[in-house]
């Protein structure tokens, strides 16, 4: 068995510790932070200052894949996490009745939670693991490394000292900084693939009153217009977060700031209007979150890997933009594969080389359709707020198509199945939407409706800049399609 040293203590990195002590490995973690999420979930959601973390107190959901590892690898903490509130939604649900149960229905499930609560029951976990321990306040700022023509990882220097391992695994996230530490070790840059997305979020938490434990089922929890567009987060507890999002050229964005523009603002939206028409009580303020790419940071080259010894998992590997979700589930599949094979000569640089194979194989392309997707996107919201017609690539009638998809699904229990399917990370798109019968469907939809425009929800432009224009705007009154879009 392989001794572990992970580091960062996030999820990722909490993830791979504990499931690399449950298959009979040690793990010993390195937290910079001096302290951990504990079980007061409010108070450490709202009053824990993380500026390593940004996106910690930003809405997250866990997806079918995410599900899946902690329902079958670590089902003590699945329930803590349903004993600490975060409440299941299967996707089919959206209609009156569900629809007969398919083989892999199962997975189709959402775990609503706050990051807190994941993190909280990761951590109490990973306390009581006999072969595991966290070192808080202890930042990894040096490789220790092994002669020889391939730079070997042999384990880590931190303030208080040395620590040799059979296998270091970087979950610090896109700014752990792991590059500079690996340029001291002598290792050859790797290689990174970046695309930005153009997207800005602003998020506000609330609470729904007492005695209301579920929101509205309908609308459609996630809206798109030509140039903004408006997602509500269910989580546990009651809580709930309405984000707005635009483009980042968009001069209106700033406005979004003031809770009150915020309101009006996610009131044009039909889930806004939905869900903060049932009074809830604001728990912060105007969250902002921007300035967002899609990063893939393999330690690997065109040569192939440029060390051994040394693997990365979660946003050090894969940063994913938050539109989609995937990011949890991603960290999770990469922490669960190094635990399955850290038995296989961690070290060498064969085991390297099958990491990163692995990691093309199985995170690469969800990545890939991410990018794509948010590529689209922000090409949408820039060409709304230059009132452009927004063509992309693929020409207006693909992006037609590609909308009248969501739009079907709501209507098509087996259009849904196949978009929850790729939603959920248990179908590549490219497979499920080339699905005849899918297709059909969807162009039965679209021949019934030939004047249907995509992305005609929200408010116009005119009615935007006036309300961005003054703090104390009054809620406009939400622009209802026959059906709600989706970005």
């Amino acid at each position: 068995m392989a001794h572990v040293l992970v580091i960062g203590g996030g999820v990722a990195g909490l993830a791979t510790a504990l499931l690399a002590a449950r298959r009979g490995h040690t793990a010993e973690v390195f937290e910079r932070d001096t302290r951990a999420p504990g079980t007061t979930l409010d108070q450490d959601f709202f009053g824990w200052r993380r500026p390593g973390v940004p996106q910690a107190a930003q809405p997250h959901v866990l997806l079918g894949a995410a599900r899946a590892v902690l329902r079958d690898e670590l089902p003590d903490v699945y329930a803590e996490m349903l004993r600490l509130g975060a409440r299941e939604r299967h996707e089919l649900d959206w209609f009156d009745v569900r629809p007969p149960a398919r083989p892999g229905d199962e997975d189709l499930v959402l775990l609503q939670a706050r990051r807190i609560v994941l993190e909280s029951a990761l951590t109490t976990a990973l306390h009581a693991e006999p072969g595991a321990v966290v070192r808080y306040g202890e930042p990894v700022t040096g490789l220790n490394t092994a002669g020889g023509p391939w730079p070997a990882v042999t384990g880590v220097t931190t303030p208080g000292g040395g620590y040799a391992g059979d296998l270091v695994v970087d979950a610090a996230g896109r700014r752990g900084g792991s590059a500079p530490l690996l340029a001291r070790a002598g290792c050859r840059p790797a290689a990174v693939e970046r695309h930005r997305t153009g997207l800005a979020y602003f998020c506000r938490w609330y609470r729904l009153p007492q005695g209301v434990d579920e929101g509205p089922r309908r609308p459609w929890t996630v809206t798109g217009g030509a140039f903004a567009g408006c997602a509500v987060f269910p989580s546990d507890n009651r809580v709930f977060a309405v984000t707005v999002f635009a483009h980042t050229g968009d001069p209106t964005r700033g406005a979004l700031r003031d809770p009150a523009v915020f309101e009006a603002a996610a009131r044009t939206f039909p889930p806004g209007a939905a869900w903060l028409g049932l009074g809830a009580e604001p728990l912060s303020g105007v969250l902002v979150m921007a300035g967002l790419d899609n990063r893939w940071s393999p330690l690997a080259d065109g040569r192939g890997p440029v060390v051994s010894g040394m693997v990365p998992v979660g946003d050090a590997l894969t940063h994913t933009n938050p539109t989609l979700g995937q990011g949890t589930s991603l960290a999770l599949w990469a922490a669960d594969r190094v635990a399955r094979t850290a038995h296989r000569d961690p070290g060498s640089p064969g085991f390297a080389a099958g990491y990163h194979g692995w990691a093309l194989r199985t995170l690469k392309p969800w990545f890939d359709f991410q990018a794509g997707a948010d590529a689209a996107v922000g090409d949408r919201l820039a060409a709304g707020v230059a009132g452009a017609a927004g063509v992309r690539e693929g020409g207006p009638g693909r992006v037609r198509e590609a909308a009248a998809l969501f739009e079907c699904a709501l209507e098509d229990p087996e259009v849904m199945r196949a978009r929850a399917r790729v939603r959920h990370l248990t179908e590549a798109p490219g497979r499920a939407y080339a699905d005849p019968l899918v297709r059909a469907r969807v162009a039965r939809w679209l021949a019934a409706r030939p004047g249907w425009a995509p992305h005609a929800v929200g408010p116009d432009r005119a009615h935007w800049e006036q309300l961005t224009a003054t703090p104390a705007a009054l809620p406009l009154q939400p622009v209802l399609p026959s059906t709600s879009a989706r970005s």
